[in-house]
């Protein structure tokens, strides 16, 4: 039973960028030092690592080419280590493992040989290395670095007709649920710094390629700076729109994405609306008004609960002309911001005319959502 050397891989391996033998070699360090830590057969897990990528992985390769082959370097691998003598039983374990190594099609690893090179592999498609990665496979295949992604794509991970497939696509497909699939605690504990630095990486090349991160914060739109905001937490947005008519929604919606975290909106706009649609109780709006904070509290919360989302926009005002009195003069407008911890309300008067007052009221609901969600 005879080893495999480094220089008999290295033959077996081009210098692309992405599959080549540096990606070999890292996987292998990799590999390594997961076996010796999970207690894994280091002679199966350093033939599986040396042999994962042996035929049809390199960036040159046809498609149905690239899709096989981990089953291709599988047949290789038997190959090989028949020929160098190797036990039938190590030898299937080394098949296995590099049947099971692919993302995207390959069978879940079983043995923790096959789940260690899973990991190791992995690895090498996050952090630094994995952005260059990317960056490099979609060069070599004539896409971009960046292209805003479709809504379509966001929701089913699939391209629209002539939606180029770029390396920050390739990133919200594949890379950032990679930490999430790996199979053993060593690599788990690895992947934390890696994961946040491939996602600090592309998420400051999606702010520079949309021109985002020259733009102070004060001035930049403040619905452009809720999806990091909710997306880091897991959090979905509900709006509850009476004086507004809609336009806090229609200005999410604005947003490449948006359908990421945005659960919808309610249009609230008569009273028995607001006690059906949000839950309001008529006693309330009988005492207080529709232009007031517990009114607005109830229909953040409403919001919250109707659309099953963790966050909750809601706001009630007179835009005008007509409709003011002594104590609740034209402009008058209520915002209320609900969350898990709690649920909050500000009165504002705004100056304007009908429209002004309702893009005022917007401008500012958003502008505070992204305050309370950045604190």
């Amino acid at each position: 039973m005879k080893p495999i050397t480094i220089n008999e891989a290295r033959q077996w391996y081009d210098d692309d960028p992405t599959h080549g033998f540096g990606h070999v070699l890292r996987v292998l360090r990799l590999a390594e030092f997961l076996a010796e830590r999970e207690g894994a057969d280091a002679e199966i897990v350093r033939a599986a690592a040396l042999l994962h990528d042996a035929h049809g992985a390199a960036d040159s390769a046809h498609g149905d080419e690239r899709a096989s082959h981990h089953l291709a370097s599988a047949e290789f691998a038997r190959r090989v280590l028949v020929a160098k003598g190797w036990p039938e039983e190590k030898i299937a374990a080394v098949v296995e493992a590099i049947r099971s190594h692919r993302f995207r099609a390959g069978a879940e690893p079983q043995s923790i040989e096959a789940k260690v090179l899973y990991d190791a592999d992995k690895l090498d498609a996050i952090g630094a290395v994995g952005a260059a990665r990317a960056v490099a496979y979609a060069a070599t295949h004539g896409q971009p670095v960046y292209a805003c992604p479709s809504e379509h794509f966001i929701a089913t991970g699939e391209t629209e007709p002539d939606e180029p497939h770029s390396a920050y696509h390739e990133f919200l497909f594949k890379l950032r649920r990679i930490r999430d699939r790996l199979h053993t605690p060593t690599a788990r504990s690895i992947a934390v710094r890696r994961d946040e630095v491939m996602r600090a990486y592309f998420q400051a090349l999606a702010d520079e390629m949309e021109g985002r991160d020259f733009a102070a914060d004060e001035f930049a739109a403040p619905e452009a700076l809720l999806a990091p905001l909710l997306v880091e937490r897991g959090w979905r947005l509900a709006t509850a729109e009476s004086c507004t008519g809609g336009l806090i929604g229609s200005r999410i919606t604005d947003i490449p994405g948006s359908s990421a975290y945005f659960a919808g909106g309610i249009i609230a706009y008569a009273y028995d609306a607001k006690v059906r649609l949000l839950g309001v109780p008529w006693s309330v709006l009988e005492a207080h008004g529709a232009v007031s904070e517990p009114v607005v509290r109830y229909m953040a919360e409403g919001a919250r609960r109707a659309l099953a989302a963790e966050v909750g926009v809601a706001v009630s005002g007179i835009a005008g002309p007509g409709g003011g009195s002594p104590t609740k003069p034209v402009g008058t407008t209520w915002i209320a911001l609900s969350t898990p911890q709690d649920t909050w309300a500000r009165r504002f008067v705004w100056p304007h005319d009908r429209i002004g007052n309702k893009k005022a009221t917007a401008e500012r609901a958003l502008r505070w959502l992204v305050e309370v969600l950045s604190a």
